[in-house]
């Protein structure tokens, strides 16, 4: 790695190798030499680092290597830990705080999933039909089965106690600084509220079959606890009070309207008869769910009525509602600016903390062996919390780069100036540098002994792949036409079907002794062909003692029959979109989660104000649109049903015939504000953040997908300079996994 001075201006760099710079933390002998032929790279200080008789400067390096190690992974550790007087612990207890990560997803589920399965408020009777007839005779129900009120009090209390469990590890690491975090200081509200309303149920202050406060609380949960939610709803209501003009315009819009339509058409239609009317009609015109019903009449009557409708769809619909995504897209995407730009302050935050732990003489740099010292430090942080996590939760696993055996490249990636001092500019691209080393591809494997069997290369044939395809179509033809008939043309189709599930055994095992287990694994088509073979395999074995089972081999045909999708990878442009797809829609999981919850808000609101209103022989829904069309199964009678109509809803599609029924069986048109308020707030607006979302996690993936496939042909066609490296990253994408809690950083 030499360079000439005349033309690089700089002086010569000695060379360094993996051994010449773990040797001074190893070797006390010959520290001394080297540090002399090496342009006395380090300071006399560092022999008591590694003797450990500097307990200072050996407990700011271990520190310094938390901190970078947070950092590289998007998660920032606290000051506080650092500057905790039982450090150890307290890293310790921010370990295990994060990786309950898990723990706290399967709480979040179960409190989202609680309400499906517990009795309405309305329903006093006893189990197991605490709600009349589970037949749904009587009220039409969801048919879901109903737990127990002590059931799913316990199950509320034990989901408590986790959280409390988490929030107590929090309290801890954060130390003082815990009570002026103000996200910390609402978990604690939260968890008390949630107390004293599981205590006011469980006391008998309130019935278990009433209203339970603590439902609406469940919502808060996710939103409070979870890190991605909560920067999703943050995001949200910031751009909700952006969007509130264009709503403005919206109302104006048709106030003006229906206006004008009551003066024109106020003598010729029920429709337009006053000007509350024309309002309520227009605005579900503006949804198109009433299109044309609402103005054929006026159209038979008088065939310039057209243009009015014409003019108020096209200037409401097809531009006001577009304008409406536009401004939640221009909003989203400056917020997302905003939040990248705090997680890339958060990390330089933690990089500088680090680099003054290590820089103890506040000279504005650090030497080689300290920073050497912080390398190897970082490996042992990781195996460390690797354990100890591992111990404590024995499923979490950390994918933390060991850069033990890099220390070489990675100091020289970082001494930009080629004085073997790491100034703070150059120690802030750490992360960066240390990511560009992981990412580089490991060495080609070395031909196992699988390899030598060369009498059985016709598996690498192409027309093998071919023959393998046919047979994977006509196994999916049988296992389908098996299914539709019956006989004893039914039996010969199963026999086929399990002799085809043997062809795929041979194939699989053709396969693996030519490219050897790991080769062969390694491949996701070949996990998920193995995987249902086996299953097939192992139901032919199983049918010989149960024979009713040998009908379940179809399902298995077809499921393996599935693997037809992976030929959207002989399109590229198809397999670019898949891979998108693959990526985007994880990425607006915490947007989907939202709009989840603002659903279940509405439902459980409805439940408890329209629940046991729709039932048989309901004398208020007689002669009503939504019995003549059989909506009488959407309804809010319990929560799953609340759950499918608030979907309906969301659809927009005949939405004013459920508002109308339930107009009708309370007799009172006030309650019409219910169902405008849901699409007010879900289907205008959360529904156009949810695209909004989704629209960019797919365009930024997109461009990642571009420049990694740009990347890969540039190195098929031998195109990169000698000596050169294309570089990390060419443009910064403002979204792709900012909502992660914690697992990876992105800029």
């Amino acid at each position: 790695m030499k360079k000439n001075f005349r033309r690089t201006g700089k002086p010569t760099l000695p060379e360094i190798q993996e051994e010449g710079l773990l040797t001074p933390l190893r070797r006390g002998a010959s520290f001394s030499a080297y540090a002399v032929a090496h342009h006395k790279l380090v300071t006399p200080s560092l022999r008591d680092l590694e003797t450990g008789s500097d307990h200072n400067l050996h407990s700011n390096v271990e520190m310094a290597a938390a901190l970078v190690d947070q950092a590289m992974q998007g998660r920032f550790l606290p000051l506080a830990v650092v500057y905790h007087k039982d450090y150890e612990s307290a890293k310790r207890a921010f370990l295990l705080h994060h990786q309950l990560y898990l723990a706290r997803g399967i709480v979040y589920l179960i409190l989202m999933l609680l309400p499906f399965f517990e009795i309405p408020a309305w329903c006093n009777g006893e189990m197991p039909n605490p709600c009349g007839n589970f037949d749904g005779s009587a009220y039409a129900l969801s048919r879901l089965p109903y737990i127990h009120p002590w059931s799913s009090l316990v199950i509320e209390v034990l989901c408590v106690l986790i959280l409390v469990w988490s929030v107590t590890l929090q309290w801890y690491f954060m130390g003082p600084s815990f009570w002026r975090n103000p996200v910390a200081v609402y978990k604690v509200i939260l968890l008390m509220a949630m107390a004293i309303a599981i205590s006011s149920s469980a006391a008998g202050i309130a019935k278990p079959q009433g209203i339970k406060f603590s439902m609406y609380l469940r919502i808060l949960v996710p939103i409070v606890f979870s890190r991605a939610l909560r920067n999703c709803f943050c995001m949200t209501l910031r751009i909700g009070l952006t969007f509130m003009d264009i709503m403005v315009l919206v109302v104006a819009f048709m106030l003006v309207s229906a206006w004008l339509g009551t003066a024109l058409f106020s003598d010729s239609t029920a429709e337009f008869k006053d000007y509350v009317t024309s309002l309520f009609n227009l605005f579900v015109l503006l949804t198109t769910a009433n299109n044309p019903t609402v103005w054929a009449t006026v159209y038979s009557a008088n065939r310039l009525s057209f243009f009015f409708f014409f003019t108020y769809l096209i200037i409401g619909f097809f531009f006001l509602m577009s304008l409406a995504f536009s401004v939640v897209y221009s909003n989203y995407k400056s917020q997302m600016v905003v939040e990248v730009a705090k997680r890339i302050t958060a990390r330089q935050g933690n990089l500088r903390a680090a680099f003054g732990l290590l820089d103890i003489k506040h000279q504005e740099w650090i030497d080689g062996a300290t920073m050497i010292a912080l390398f190897l430090a970082i490996g042992r942080y990781s195996s460390t919390s690797k354990s100890l996590l591992s111990s404590v939760l024995p499923s979490s696993s950390r994918h933390i780069p060991d850069v033990r055996a890099r220390t070489s490249r990675l100091f020289l990636a970082l001494n930009k100036r080629g004085d073997f001092k790491i100034w703070s500019d150059e120690f802030e691209e750490l992360c960066d540098v240390i990511a560009k080393e992981v990412e580089r591809k490991p060495a080609a494997q070395t031909p196992g002994r699988y390899h030598r069997l060369s009498d059985m290369h016709f598996v690498k044939h192409p027309c093998y792949a071919y023959v393998i395809w046919a047979f994977t179509f006509a196994s999916l033809a049988v296992a389908i036409v098996q299914l539709n008939v019956d006989g004893r043309l039914q039996i010969l189709l199963l026999s086929l079907e399990f002799l085809f599930g043997w062809v795929f055994a041979m194939d699989a095992m053709l396969k693996i002794c030519v490219q050897g287990w790991k080769p062969y694994w390694w491949s996701s088509l070949n996990r998920f062909d193995f995987v249902v073979t086996v299953l097939i395999v192992c139901l032919h074995l199983f049918s010989f003692f149960y024979h009713d089972s040998r009908n379940w081999v179809s399902y298995l045909i077809i499921m393996r029959g599935f693997r037809i999708f992976t030929l959207v990878t002989l399109v590229s442009r198809w397999w670019l979109v898949a891979q998108t797809l693959l990526h985007a829609i994880p990425a607006t999981a915490p947007v989907l989660v939202l709009q989840f919850l603002v659903c279940s808000f509405f439902s459980l609101l409805g439940m408890h104000l329209f629940g046991g209103l729709v039932y048989a022989g309901n004398p208020a829904l007689q002669g009503t649109e939504y019995l003549a069309m059989g909506y009488d199964a959407f309804n809010y009678n319990d929560f799953a049903s609340a759950m499918v109509t608030s979907f309906n809803l969301c659809v927009a599609n005949k939405w004013y015939v459920i508002m109308d029924a339930y107009a009708a069986a309370t007799g009172n048109r006030w309650v019409q504000s219910f169902f405008i308020a849901f699409w007010m707030l879900d289907v205008a607006f959360m529904l156009n953040v949810v695209l909004a979302f989704f629209v960019e996690a797919f365009t930024s993936q997109m461009e990642k997908e571009e420049r990694a496939r740009v990347h890969e042909q540039w190195e098929m066609h031998g195109q990169k300079k000698s000596g050169g490296i294309l570089p990390f990253r060419t443009t910064k994408s403002s979204s792709c996994d900012i909502y992660e809690d914690g697992t990876r950083y992105c800029t």
